[in-house]
């Protein structure tokens, strides 16, 4: 039920209460008149007849008093009047109607009244008048009327009071329902299409009203929230594009602290190609090759420049920055490239690579750049922790993982890329924290405590997570989980 609805309902109700109210007033007064016209009609009626009664009594006898009384009460057709005994010994037909406790006041010479509502079922009116004459026994006029009036008179009332409470109710009902609609329904209705409008993400409306009750008021604040709130999403946009630009910044730093790192190792690969080329272009230019050597010598060199423009365009590749842009991959070809580019600085630390879980194909939605970051930072981290002579073991495969429980999901089919070192491994104080950014246990200037937050950053953002197991003196192993599409 709306609020205009509920208005003039409550106005209908006070109304109806009002005029109800109303007639049972107007109907206690009309019939306290009517009671008071009765008394004043029987009280006069008896005291015109008491000095004629008494008079015919003294002059002609007690039974041409009452053929006097007899006359009157047929004269006057609404009104009872008898003369009546006093005295307690008298027959039943000359006693008063009314109990004599209630008739005291005759004895006093005072007229006496007596309203009886609930004599025989419609109520009555006595009134008595002493008459004062030499008689056997005291004599009173009794005058009275019957209630069975005030019934009828009660109900015309009452038909009247409900006449008027209808034709009251009606015009009211006609009128509060143009005022609330006008003046609640139509600015409510305005408001809550506002309310859907900014639920639904629409901050441009505004509500126009020239009206200075608490409607315009609520409108108006909503109207200023709609402006904090499309301040606020804009500051929120800004805050979140600014956000992303760091993000990818210290994603970017870290791919090029990688490159850093990558260099010093593919400058010495790129030691022994050079060499061979340097070598077989002095013999071609000194002019003492046969024609088959110098074909045999220039394949040499074309084969050792495709094997550096290779290793120098995959580190390229990685080194540029972008944003990410998911595609079926290969996940195992990429694992692969990565281990091609960390060859140099694996045979420098004499730590072998060793990539497990078969040969086929296993592809996987990715972002092949940006993964391969990842992939490259859980390797360099697995090398650099591990003595030499000993291995980092690559696995790749799909398996069922549960999520996070922050995540809210459950089980899933996932791609698995783990890695796992032989290193000393990691203390439990210090396990919480190693995706923090800026967090390292290395020596200062060995590590920038970023490679593990960006990679746990890039997994995040491809929709899966990142797990790691550590035990002291054992090594650790780190799990990359990439929820599959269809697999849960």
């Amino acid at each position: 039920m709306t609020i205009a609805s509920k208005y003039t309902l409550a106005l209908l109700v006070c109304v109806v209460v009002a005029v109800m109210a109303y007639a049972t007033l107007a109907v206690r007064d009309e019939l306290a008149r009517s009671d008071s016209d009765i008394i004043e009609h029987e009280a006069t009626t008896a005291q015109a007849l008491r000095p004629a009664i008494r008079d015919v009594w003294l002059h002609d006898g007690e039974a041409r008093a009452f053929e006097l009384v007899a006359e009157a009460k047929q004269r006057l057709r609404r009104v009872d009047i008898r003369m009546v005994s006093l005295d307690t010994g008298a027959p039943p037909e000359r006693r008063p109607r009314v109990p004599a406790i209630r008739l005291a006041g005759l004895e006093d010479g005072e007229d006496v009244v007596v309203i009886d509502r609930d004599y025989e079922g419609v109520g009555r009116i006595f009134t008595y008048v002493r008459v004062h004459f030499a008689a056997p026994s005291a004599s009173a006029i009794e005058v009275s009327q019957s209630l069975a009036g005030h019934a009828a008179l009660r109900r015309e009332v009452l038909r009247s009071a409900g006449f008027t409470a209808l034709v009251i109710a009606v015009a009211s009902a006609i009128v509060t329902s143009l005022l609330g609609l006008f003046l609640v329904g139509r600015p409510l209705a305005q408001l809550v299409a506002q309310a859907r409008r900014i639920g639904e993400g629409d901050l441009s409306y505004r509500i126009a009203t020239r009206r200075r009750d608490e409607i315009a008021k609520l409108s108006r604040e909503m109207n200023r929230m709609c402006d904090r709130l499309r301040a606020a999403r804009e500051s929120e946009r800004e805050q979140a594009d600014a956000k992303m630009n760091a993000l990818a910044q210290l994603r970017h730093a870290d791919r090029l602290a990688t490159v850093g790192r990558l260099a010093a190792g593919l400058a010495h690969e790129l030691g022994t190609p050079l060499n061979v080329v340097h070598a077989r272009a002095r013999q071609m230019t000194a002019g003492t090759l046969a024609p088959g050597e110098v074909s045999d010598k220039s394949r040499i060199i074309v084969d050792q420049v495709d094997r550096m423009t290779k290793l120098i365009r995959q580190l390229l590749d990685f080194a540029r920055k972008r944003e990410l842009r998911t595609t079926e991959v290969d996940v195992r070809a990429l694992v692969d490239r990565a281990v091609t580019l960390l060859e140099p600085t694996v045979r420098k630390r004499e730590v072998s690579l060793v990539v497990l879980g078969g040969g086929e194909p296993l592809q996987g939605h990715v972002d092949p750049e940006q993964m391969m970051q990842v992939v490259l930072n859980l390797m360099m981290n697995a090398v650099h922790a591990t003595e030499s002579g000993k291995a980092v073991a690559i696995t790749v495969g799909r398996g069922r993982a549960m999520p996070p429980a922050e995540d809210g999901r459950r089980e899933q089919r996932c791609l698995r890329i783990e890695v796992r070192d032989e290193g000393s491994g990691i203390a439990s104080e210090v396990l919480p924290r190693i995706f923090e950014p800026f967090f390292t246990t290395k020596e200062v200037g060995e590590g920038t405590g970023l490679g593990l937050s960006v990679a746990y950053g890039i997994v995040k953002d491809h929709g899966g997570w990142l797990d790691v197991s550590s035990r002291v003196g054992e090594g650790s192993t780190f799990t990359v989980w990439l929820p599959q599409e269809g697999g849960a």
